[in-house]
């Protein structure tokens, strides 16, 4: 089970844009991919993609809101409001920065 639920991820990723102007860069981990994945939060939008090397990348994939990205269908058929418990690890090394975690 992930360790923050996605209102959680959701709030201090607000909090990151809106009260600091961080455009954090959240990366996860699930438990059934081999590849890692971020979100990135912006002050108009957020995005979705897959990390790796030049050819194992994804182009950003980008919503208006959290709340579209989170029950859209992602990269590697990748739902989080589906598959948001697979999550088995959060990186983000602003939310440090920022004190947040």
């Amino acid at each position: 089970m992930a360790k923050y639920t996605f209102e959680e991820i959701k709030n201090l990723l607000l909090k990151s844009i809106n009260e600091n102007r961080i455009e954090a860069e959240l990366k996860l981990i699930f438990e059934d991919k081999s590849y890692e994945y971020m979100i990135i939060i912006y002050d108009d939008h957020c995005s979705f993609q897959r990390c790796g090397s030049l050819e194992e990348q994804s182009r950003e994939y980008s919503f208006k809101t959290l709340d579209l990205l989170y029950k859209a269908k992602l990269v590697d058929d990748i739902v989080l409001e589906r598959d948001w418990n697979k999550i088995k690890k959060f990186d983000c090394m602003d939310f440090e920065m920022l004190g947040y975690w």
